[in-house]
């Protein structure tokens, strides 16, 4: 079934026609609300596949190791949904699945301390997609200056993650997926966003027009 919704979702941003309340998780009638977040949360996870497909990063990102990654930072929700898609080939690269845990904020203040805490910082910016929980959100400056300038994909599920300079962001409590992009703060990562992905997206600011609504 998570192979089934990730393909459903490849054909949405590819042919922008799928009305995303008739995708069908099969689920027990009873635990609806359970149901319903896990189809959310799948949904998400389907579009962060994708975001991976229709994304373009500068060339010295992709060289080395031969994977991409998404990493995934906070108390996320996924359970075992990428399972399907680990190691699979995108971009004619390995794809990687990284739990990243909660953001840590301290260190040791001795010399094994700094080695620590800036090899957790190499592995944030190794990321080629960091998806930021909603519990992270008191450290979205700590998160989003420690990856600044190495073309991170950083994608939020906060209505203000773009006020912090997070690039894509899905809108909370909204009956089907919702998400808004960053444009202007992607491409000064150097990272091109496809135009099928941003012609989905409810809120697209750019340099030309800051408020430029994309509806569906």
């Amino acid at each position: 079934m998570k192979t089934y919704i990730i393909k459903i979702l490849a054909a949405v941003i590819m042919f922008a026609t799928v009305d995303f309340r008739n995708i069908c998780l099969a689920e027990p009638t009873n635990g609806k609300s359970a149901a319903v977040q896990a189809h959310k949360e799948d949904v998400k996870a389907a579009f962060l596949y994708n975001f991976v497909q229709f994304t373009d990063w500068p060339a010295d990102k992709l060289s080395e190791p031969n994977t991409i990654t998404i990493g995934l930072l906070g108390e996320y929700r996924f359970g075992n949904t990428f399972d399907p898609v680990q190691n699979k080939t995108v971009k004619d690269k390995r794809l990687n699945i990284k739990n990243l845990g909660t953001f840590r904020k301290s260190f040791p203040q001795d010399d094994a301390g700094k080695l620590e805490l800036a090899n957790y910082i190499e592995q944030l910016r190794k990321c080629h997609v960091l998806f930021i929980c909603d519990s992270e959100r008191e450290n979205y400056n700590e998160i989003l200056n420690a990856v600044k300038g190495y073309g991170v994909l950083t994608v939020g599920e906060t209505a203000d993650f773009l006020d912090f300079n997070g690039i894509i962001t899905f809108i909370p409590g909204t009956e089907k997926p919702v998400f808004e992009i960053n444009q202007k703060v992607c491409e000064q990562e150097g990272m091109k966003i496809s135009s099928k992905v941003l012609r989905l997206a409810r809120k697209v600011i750019a340099d030309k027009d800051p408020d430029a609504d994309k509806n569906k």
